[in-house]
């Protein structure tokens, strides 16, 4: 007898990952389909939803094609964060989305805090008030393109967007409507008086409804184009956070998913409604009916990692293009030839602003500590270690608001080297493990798309079943420890020092 599967589709800023898994785990097809970034302006940044759809139809084809033979049962997704699609009645955009990256609504926040004090808005909305949200772009839009937000019926979400058009059925999940800005996270729907603040009728936002909601067979279209059976259902679906969390087996208290991709966001699963003091972290519901994420939303670590490999790489890039070595193995080598604590250097992580040890969009990013004694292998390990101290700022957070961190579980490309891991292990103190299939947002959506369909009894069973295998943790090294601790109050003395030239 064939085997029955369900597809999860990670649908990123990045591009479209879709992956076939069977409702034991076991990974059976994986298709990816990269997508175009638009940078109009110096903080702008916008994609075309159209491009989504066509992308999600190319990968789950390709899925179909891979798996010929196979029952695909259900398609769900875990969708980028944050993104604003205006959309018309009929589902079309009305304009480009304004995706997760774009910061172009900052007047709009300085004239919704006029309305509405942030303290206010956090206590509604566990969000703070930030331009990369969701409610400060349809404001935006309101007073800036003035023409598509009256076109617009519908002010959406990505996941909605692409669910709507997959289904036919318009809703969204509790984890993206929190990202919004908009949502009345302990309620469970949409707050009037932060719509009121921010201009925007809760009657264009879409129904809230549970992630692993089955909304129908999948539209005619798709299934043409995709080749998927007239009885496949589609699910809804989740933020990718959320689902990269679940898909690693995240969901039980004292866990903590570090998603070490572009961005490093960061999820602590916790049973009840928490805030921390600072506002390092963002309060979310989990993928996971009843249960919560402190999220931090990340700050930019892979990315900064690459722009090292572009800039400074170019001898690791040489030898990866002339020996078929992966170029990012090579720059962690390099950075293992530097002793834990790089004799001394330290990385600001903030490349693209920060959001650790605070939220400050005017923070950037440098060595300091450099003498001729240093070379490019302390700059390398500095960086890994920068990142790692921006982990430890947001645990602290996690654990001023009352919450134990026992255990830490990387994925996304970045757990896969060994290195990293270590340095997260030692600057931490916790075990540090990661799924042998570090690609875990497909998979969590996955999880909701069998949970949907009842081939598992609710959401944690179809984590708890169908997550991959950890490896063993990495312990901390009590040597290293010692030095990391003395130097993260270094790091976090650097960045009190540096904070009043931020933004001049």
């Amino acid at each position: 007898m064939a085997t029955e599967l369900v597809v999860g589709v990670d649908v990123g800023s990045q591009g479209t990952c879709a992956q076939a898994i069977a409702p034991d785990g076991s990974h059976h097809a994986t298709s990816y389909v990269p997508h175009t970034l638009s940078y109009p302006r110096p903080g702008w940044a916008e994609q075309e939803p159209r491009e989504w759809l066509g992308a999600v139809a190319q990968a789950l084809a390709e899925v179909r094609r891979a798996v010929d033979g196979s029952a695909i049962r259900a398609v769900s997704f875990g969708s980028q964060l944050d993104g604003l699609v205006p959309a018309a009645a009929d589902g079309e955009a009305t304009g480009p989305a304004l995706i997760w990256m774009d910061r172009r609504a900052g007047s709009e926040c300085e004239a919704a805090a006029d309305r509405i004090r942030p303290e206010r808005l956090r206590e509604i909305t566990g969000c703070n008030l930030d331009p990369g949200h969701v409610a400060a772009k349809i404001a935006w839009l309101a007073g800036n393109r003035p023409e598509q937000h009256a076109a617009a019926r519908w002010f959406l979400l990505p996941g909605s967007f692409v669910a709507w058009h997959a289904s036919g059925e318009l809703a969204v999940d509790p984890s993206n409507a929190s990202s919004s800005m908009l949502l009345d996270v302990r309620g469970g729907d949409w707050s009037e008086e932060v719509g009121e603040a921010f201009g925007i009728d809760p009657g264009s936002l879409a129904p809230v409804r549970p992630a692993h909601l089955a909304l129908g067979p999948v539209a005619p279209w798709l299934r043409e184009a995709a080749g998927l059976d007239p009885g496949t259902q589609v699910v809804l679906g989740c933020g990718d956070e959320m689902a990269a969390t679940l898909g690693a087996g995240v969901v039980e208290p004292g866990v903590v998913c570090d998603v070490m991709g572009t961005a490093e966001p960061v999820c602590a699963v916790s049973p009840t409604p928490a805030l921390d003091d600072e506002g390092v972290t963002e309060l979310h519901p989990h993928a996971a009916p009843g249960i919560w994420l402190l999220e931090n939303p990340g700050w930019l670590s892979g990315g900064a990692y690459r722009w090292f490999r572009d800039e400074l790489g170019s001898v690791e890039a040489a030898r990866a293009a002339a020996t078929g070595a992966d170029v990012y193995e090579l720059l962690n080598g390099l950075a293992a030839d530097a002793p834990a604590g790089a004799d001394g250097v330290l990385w600001v992580p903030a490349l693209a602003g920060a959001t650790a040890p605070e939220w400050n969009a005017d923070a950037r990013a440098g060595w300091f500590g450099l003498t001729a004694a240093h070379g490019r292998s302390h700059l390398a390990r500095a960086l890994l270690e920068g990142n790692a101290f921006a982990l430890r700022d947001v645990l602290e957070a996690i654990r001023s608001a009352g919450l134990a961190p026992t255990e830490l579980v990387c994925v996304a490309g970045g757990a896969r080297g060994d290195l990293l891991r270590q340095i997260r292990a030692d600057v931490t103190g916790l075990p540090v493990t990661r799924p042998e299939d570090v690609e875990t947002t497909a998979r969590g959506a996955a999880m909701l798309a069998a949970a949907g369909v009842g081939l598992h009894p609710d959401v944690p069973t179809a984590s708890r079943e169908m997550a991959g295998r950890r490896l063993e943790p990495l312990q901390p090294r009590p040597v290293c420890q010692a030095v990391y601790e003395e130097l993260y109050i270094r790091h976090r003395a650097l960045y009190a020092a540096l904070r009043p030239l931020f933004g001049t």
